[in-house]
């Protein structure tokens, strides 16, 4: 619906494996983890949401996946993930990370679920930019939201271990995608 062209664009940014295990944080109503797994056709897909509303719906959209095995839909929060350390080739957050509760820290915790090598994609229409900064500032003040430049997210990212960061702008639309990978040997600081 109104988040499908953003996350067509910020996965075209990325590519992904035919047997990716990948993760979609804030999965909402399954719609991202339809289209991973329609990319990732010999992986797994799972998706977490804190809303329990979100999940029943996500599960519902992705029930023929879920039934043969290659989806998974969990009420989990980005804070403290039931997980193993390095389960997930790919992670995504597709205009989710404004809420997570302790930006740094989730990141810390997404770092410890990424395989090395791994790939972390975030996108959104949310951050630092001149040309929307009005609209945005109005929108982060209503809300209370993490608000970033690009250069921001390089730091915060880098700082949890993270690397080989790159970033894409849509900005006739205000759309960002930052993506980058946890290295061999990088752990959380």
């Amino acid at each position: 619906m109104g988040h499908s062209g953003l996350t067509k664009w910020g996965l075209g940014f990325i590519d992904i494996a035919s047997d990716t295990s990948a993760l979609d944080i804030g999965c909402g109503g399954g719609r991202t983890v339809e289209r991973l797994a329609g990319i990732a056709s010999d992986g797994k897909v799972v998706g977490i949401d804190y809303s329990p509303d979100a999940v029943v719906v996500a599960r519902k959209k992705n029930r023929a996946l879920i039934n043969k095995g290659r989806v998974e839909i969990f009420q989990e929060t980005v804070s403290s993930m039931s997980f193993s350390d390095g389960a997930f080739g790919l992670i995504t957050a597709f205009e989710t990370h404004y809420f997570w509760p302790d930006f740094r820290n989730d990141l810390k915790e997404v770092n410890r679920v990424t395989k090395q090598n791994g790939q972390l994609l975030i996108v959104g229409a949310v951050y630092k930019n001149k040309k929307f900064d009005r609209r945005n500032q109005r929108i982060v003040n209503a809300i209370g939201m993490t608000y970033l430049s690009i250069e921001e997210f390089r730091e915060v990212l880098e700082g949890v271990g993270f690397s080989e960061f790159d970033a894409l702008e849509e900005k006739k639309k205000g759309w960002f995608a930052v993506k980058c990978m946890k290295k061999e040997g990088a752990g959380t600081t």
